[in-house]
C-alpha cells in the first residue's frame, strides 16, 4: 500500500488517453544515463512510443512494451540531460495522440544524477572524486605555495646575523 502511494505521489499526469507516467535512471558512464519510462494509457493502442527530445539537438523514440493493465515500459540509454519526453499512443486506424510534453525530472528522475561524474570535487569518502588533470594541478599550486613561502623566509633572514649586532644610531650632534 506504501509502495503504491509513493508510486501515485511521484508520478505525473499527462492528459488525454495517458495516465500517470514515471521515470527512472541510473548511470552507465560518465557521459550516459539509462532512463526506464513508464505510462498508464487508458485505450488499447497499437504501439505506444515516448520520444526523448534534446531542445535544439536529437530526438530519440522508445518503443514502450506493453506490461499489462494498460501499463507501458521501455528504457533507453541517453546523454545526461534533462530531456524533455513527450509519448505517442498510436491506434489500429492509424491516428496518434500525444501527451503533453514533461521532463525526466518531472517524472522522477534524480536530478543529481544529470551531473557528469567528472565534474563534481569531494573526497573519496562520499564517492566524489577529482579528475587526474584537476588533481595534478592541484599538487603543482600547492608546490609553488611552499616554494615561494621558503624564498620569503630566505630573502627575510639571510642578512639577520649581520644586522643582529649592529644598532642604528640616530642622528648625531
Amino acid at each position: 500500500m506504501r509502495t503504491l502511494l509513493v508510486l501515485l505521489l511521484l508520478s505525473t499526469e499527462l492528459g488525454g488517453v495517458f495516465g500517470p507516467a514515471t521515470a527512472d535512471a541510473v548511470a552507465v558512464s560518465s557521459g550516459e544515463i539509462e532512463v526506464t519510462i513508464t505510462v498508464t494509457v487508458a485505450t488499447r493502442p497499437v504501439s505506444v512510443v515516448a520520444h526523448l527530445v534534446d531542445p535544439g539537438d536529437d530526438q530519440q523514440t522508445v518503443t514502450l512494451g506493453h506490461q499489462g493493465d494498460g501499463e507501458y515500459a521501455g528504457a533507453a540509454v541517453t546523454e545526461r540531460a534533462d530531456l524533455v519526453v513527450v509519448f505517442e499512443a498510436i491506434g489500429a486506424d492509424g491516428s496518434s495522440e500525444l501527451s503533453r510534453p514533461v521532463t525526466l525530472i518531472e517524472l522522477g528522475v534524480d536530478p543529481t544524477i544529470m551531473l557528469d561524474d567528472t565534474s563534481v570535487i569531494g573526497g573519496d569518502d562520499d564517492g566524489l572524486t577529482l579528475d587526474a588533470a584537476t588533481e595534478r594541478w592541484g599538487w603543482a599550486a600547492v608546490a609553488l605555495g611552499a616554494a615561494a613561502l621558503s624564498l620569503v623566509a630566505w630573502w627575510a633572514l639571510a642578512d639577520y646575523p649581520k644586522r643582529r649586532g649592529k644598532v642604528k644610531a640616530g642622528p648625531q650632534e
